[in-house]
């Protein structure tokens, strides 16, 4: 999410409780309550942009929802408005090819995007940040400076700052900060009982934080307007305070009006303190003067409602799927028959997000799978990868080792290289591989691999066709193999290479050799004795991978090498 979309949306969430608050809660009578509540406000409407909700919104809203709002979350709108994909004009359909489009490696460097008005925008809030931060932090050292020239002393957990230039009491944590010479003994007494209740509930960790906010939301008037709440319930909760601990009415409301017309808190330090003659003055006589609210229960039933409504509003549910992995190597899909075009939807924002463009067309068959599928990556409106027409399982892959680098592009078929945790999706919905007519019963993680000469035929069947031919065991699809498969070698590491064309050639190794290769023999650890045992003509492949290669293999191995090994017993019988 960038951050100007996060701003957008906070200061929604902050306009939305602070007007509810000021129109339903700002007069009732429960201060202490309304204190927590506008903390709340604060922490709803910085968190709740970033917290990702399960979908629990009715059918109708969450479609429209997520016709709408996927454009609005890009992390970042050099990328891609990838909405415009799949809305106002459909991709045209792309007729099939008597043959698929072998697998595409290309690699790809997003473009520097050009200073834009987003960028302006950008530096115009951070100008505006910069500035009153700036000025915070000018009233915080005028603060100080103030108390450490004063004379100070420590009375009844307070510290009582003395300077004869303050024209107006006022308080910050635990200092109270006033001239004694201004006010008679009766009058001085209640403006430490009124200050000393600031001091004891931290009421400046309320304005400071209200202050942070204005800070951050300086654009927004409702941040400005949640500091003048916040303020006006401060001194709402410590006029009550003090008149229950028994001072009297009339002259309490005679010395605020006095305070009142004198001089006010110096400005370089009045935003961050909590002052005695505050200017609400009439809304706080007002507010002494109410009665307790008791059915006020029922406003603040509503300001809950507010509350959820705004959960569910304006924080999105979490955009997730299983066959999608974003680590910092880079961002893997999985597309098998059982994809789903919200998966798909996720995988393409997700690719946004790394600079990169997808756009996809898909044959759903009746069953609701994907027969074909068509994929374009761009960057930009250059092209980058493309596969037409393939039909699943396959993979794209958008890999970037070195960040210096740019990004490797890829679609292909070599699943076994995924991550684990789509890699252990595949694995249950894995076409069926059939060998001169068999199926194979392979074993999770078990690879599978044979040599790219031609003494075989392998088609590829939809999902649809696969079920027509073996049922619902094929129903993500099937890879049908007729012929002699070859052995192979799949490694570019020269020992593994070596080692291994003499496993092939039937080359006896040496007890060093073997220290690098871990055998597995229809996908269960193996030996090279038993390797050896094993007739000829029991054996369907013999592939040896390097630990590149492999990808993720159950059990999983730590030698150089891995031999594996898939014999006749795991052909079903007919």
């Amino acid at each position: 999410m960038s951050l100007l979309i996060y701003l957008l949306q906070a200061g929604l969430i902050l306009a939305v409780l602070t007007l509810c608050y000021r129109l339903l809660l700002r007069r009732a009578t429960w201060f202490d309550l309304n204190r927590y509540l506008l903390g709340l406000n604060v922490v709803l409407a910085l968190v709740l942009p970033l917290v990702e909700l399960p979908d629990f919104r009715p059918a109708p809203v969450r479609q429209l929802v997520q016709k709408t709002v996927p454009n609005f979350r890009v992390a970042d709108w050099k990328v891609l408005d990838w909405s415009r994909l799949k809305s106002v004009s459909p991709a045209p359909r792309i007729q099939k090819p008597k043959e698929q489009v072998p697998d595409a490696f290309m690699a790809v460097q997003p473009n520097e995007t050009p200073f834009n008005g987003q960028k302006l925008v950008l530096w115009a809030y951070l100008a505006g940040v910069i500035f009153l931060a700036g000025r915070l932090l000018v009233q915080l050292w005028s603060l100080a400076r103030l108390i450490a020239r004063s004379e100070r002393s420590w009375e009844d957990g307070i510290w009582l700052v003395i300077n004869a230039e303050v024209d107006a009491p006022f308080s910050f944590f635990h200092w109270v900060i006033l001239n004694p010479a201004l006010y008679e003994s009766d009058e001085f007494d209640q403006i430490l009982v009124h200050e000393r209740v600031h001091c004891r509930q931290w009421h400046s960790l309320d304005m400071l934080l209200a202050e942070v906010l204005r800070v951050v939301f300086w654009f927004n008037p409702f941040a400005w307007w949640h500091q003048r709440l916040v303020q006006e319930n401060l001194e709402y909760l410590v006029d009550r305070e003090v008149l229950n601990e028994g001072v009297e009415k009339k002259k309490y409301q005679y010395y605020l009006l006095k305070a009142s017309l004198a001089g006010e808190v110096p400005m370089p330090v009045r935003p961050v303190t909590n002052s005695f003659n505050q200017p609400q003055l009439k809304s706080r006589i007002s507010m002494m003067n109410r009665p307790q609210s008791t059915k006020s229960w029922h406003t603040y039933l509503f300001f809950g409602f507010v509350v959820a409504f705004s959960c569910s509003a304006f924080s999105f549910p979490k955009s997730v799927s299983r066959y999608v992995v974003d680590n910092r190597f880079g961002v893997f899909g999985l597309i098998t028959a059982v994809t789903t075009a919200q998966d798909l939807d996720v995988m393409q924002a997700v690719f946004a997000e790394r600079g990169i463009g997808m756009r996809y067309q898909a044959d759903i068959n009746p069953s609701g799978q994907i027969d074909h599928i068509s994929v374009e990556i761009k960057n930009g409106n250059k092209l980058i990868a493309r596969t037409l027409n393939q039909i699943p399982p396959f993979v794209i892959t958008a890999v970037q080792p070195d960040p210096s680098k740019p990004f490797v592009i890829q679609t292909t078929r070599r699943v076994m290289q995924l991550p684990d945790t789509l890699f252990s999706i595949w694995e249950h919905e894995k076409p069926v591989v059939v060998l001169n007519g068999r199926v194979l019963n392979l074993r999770p993680g078990q690879p599978f691999g044979f040599g790219s000469v031609s003494d075989y035929k392998r088609t590829v069947l939809t999902a649809q066709e696969a079920m027509k031919r073996f049922g619902k065991t094929g129903r993500y699809g099937a890879t049908t193999i007729d012929g002699k498969i070859l052995d192979a070698v799949f490694s570019a590491n020269p020992e593994v290479m070596a080692m291994g064309r003499q496993l092939l050639y039937k080359k006896t190794l040496l007890p060093d050799q073997l220290k690098l290769f871990t055998f597995l023999i229809d996908g269960k650890p193996g030996s090279y004795q038993q390797f050896r045992q094993l007739p000829a003509d029991d054996k369907i492949s013999v592939a040896i991978f390097d630990k590149e290669t492999a990808g993720t293999v159950k059990p999983t191995f730590t030698t150089k090498g891995l031999v594996a090994v898939t014999t006749r017993s795991q052909l079903v019988a007919d």
